[in-house]
């Protein structure tokens, strides 16, 4: 994550966007926070609950229950113009006696807001915090489900890996670790290769991946696995041939 100074802008990258341009998800749960957002033009994170990643050029905000035939679903997004650290009492002066008065909070100033011409619904995840996702998902998703990578990710190295001649199983069991199962297990000459696919809110935006966590597990970014699957699986194919 970006070190920022308290109240010192951070400025967000001037590049044209494409599809790849990262997007996070935001949840808004109450109209005066959705107003300040729209008309305000700027919303804040709290820093302990805060993503690992926030530095994305645009932000999306999931509308809860709470807005009734408006709710569960994303029918807004707008441009990150910058962000930086404030107290809530700094972003909140007429709250001065607030019990979080004196936390810290990430403050993302927008532009305007773009309706998307076909709002996100959520019909199967109840409970939505933040997530990363690109531009490209965002404009073509219907349900928020689609906003994840990882199982993109997986299947695009799945068809790389069969395309290579390798011999692959998804939802591989393994004996312990902090999954069940690995998203993908290659079999070559030199035995099995496990790989975890992580969503990228785990991992900054420019990480390169794959990263080796052992002699046969690896784990990837699913980001930079759909942004270049050859180099991915250039990478695979030395350990595995």
């Amino acid at each position: 994550m970006t070190e920022l100074q308290r109240n010192r802008p951070v400025y967000r990258h001037a590049s044209p966007a494409d599809a790849w341009t990262p997007v996070l998800v935001a949840v808004v749960n109450n109209q005066k926070d959705f107003v300040r957002a729209r008309d305000e033009h700027w919303y804040r994170i709290p820093i302990k609950r805060a993503p690992r990643q926030i530095a994305a050029e645009y932000l999306a905000l999931y509308q809860t229950g709470k807005f009734g035939d408006q709710g569960r679903r994303i029918n807004f997004y707008a441009p990150i113009l910058r962000y930086h650290v404030a107290t809530r009492a700094e972003l909140l002066p007429d709250e001065p006696d607030h019990p979080r008065a004196g936390d810290q909070y990430f403050k993302l100033e927008l532009g305007d807001f773009i309706p998307l011409a076909h709002p996100i619904t959520n019909q199967r995840h109840p409970r939505l915090t933040f997530l990363i996702t690109t531009l490209d998902r965002l404009l073509n998703a219907r349900d928020v489900s689609d906003l994840w990578l990882r199982e993109a990710a997986r299947q695009t190295l799945y068809a790389a890996v069969r395309e290579r001649g390798l011999a692959v199983e998804c939802w591989y069991p393994v004996e312990m670790g902090d999954r069940p199962e690995a998203d993908l297990a290659l079999f070559g000459p030199h035995g099995q290769i496990q790989v975890y696919i992580d969503e990228p809110e785990d991992w900054a935006f420019d990480e390169p991946g794959p990263v080796w966590v052992g002699e046969s597990v690896v784990r990837v970014n699913a980001l930079a696995l759909l942004r270049d699957a050859g180099e991915v699986m250039t990478r695979l194919w030395e350990k595995s041939a």
